[in-house]
């Protein structure tokens, strides 16, 4: 039998040229990193298995050279096997740093069909933000909601979670009861819904419907900020109450 969920054992936050990262490390079982990257001070995870080492990057936001290096040194010095490059959404900020993954694993980034508007309109806006993503890789369309990803043991199981952008997804763990959530929601805030796709009525649907209905412990790990929990957020999220 699989041993419940455990809090996170351990918590190491390194500092490197203004870039963060956290270590979260599960008893046994999966490993949850976050980095702090660009401009917009998005959370890039990766999330590996502690036996196999089998690795999957998660909304990759590395924009400058030496968030490159960072992330990349982390994995080559853990010696973690990188198998897919996901995005929860194609937000600018989320996939600044898909080309240079792409480049330096071999591998295509990977988002919902619905997101390709998302995308193409990223591409399009990206100048007004200074950053110029025109040779960004077009993501493949191959996530859909109930598809699972397999790391060792555990399992990542897609959730279609949209109001944020048309296209969003959010990547749940029930074995060890955490989320990897994008910009649906924050610690005591939601996502914004004023870029193209948003909808606020539909964020709010699926918050109540997607992830108010997991279990009140599990951990949101979200795209911008601090973790939180489900059960505080339905207690103090002062947009969405559960």
């Amino acid at each position: 039998m699989r041993p419940a969920f455990v809090p996170s054992l351990k918590i190491t936050i390194y500092n490197n040229n203004g870039a963060i990262f956290h270590s979260l490390i599960f008893a046994l079982m999966l490993i949850v990193k976050f980095f702090t990257f660009n401009f917009i001070r998005e959370n890039t995870y990766l999330v590996y298995d502690d036996i196999s080492l089998e690795c999957v990057i998660i909304d990759a936001g590395n924009q400058y050279p030496e968030e490159d290096e960072l992330l990349f040194k982390f994995i080559s010095d853990h010696k973690l096997k990188v198998s897919r490059l996901l995005n929860t959404h194609t937000h600018l900020d989320h996939i600044m740093g898909n080309k240079s993954c792409a480049q330096r694993y071999s591998l295509v980034p990977e988002m919902h069909r619905e997101d390709d508007f998302t995308f193409r309109s990223t591409i399009q806006s990206s100048g007004n933000w200074g950053v110029d993503l025109h040779d960004s890789p077009v993501p493949s369309p191959s996530l859909n909601e109930h598809d699972e990803i397999r790391l060792g043991n555990e399992t990542l199981k897609i959730i279609f979670t949209p109001g944020h952008c048309k296209g969003h997804i959010s990547f749940y763990c029930p074995g060890q009861n955490f989320i990897i959530s994008g910009d649906v929601i924050f610690m005591e805030s939601i996502g914004r819904t004023d870029l193209p796709g948003g909808d606020l009525q539909t964020l709010i649907n699926t918050i109540q419907n997607k992830i108010y209905t997991l279990s009140p412990e599990t951990v949101i790990y979200n795209g911008h900020g601090d973790s939180t929990t489900v059960g505080y957020e339905m207690k103090h999220n002062p947009f969405v109450r559960g």
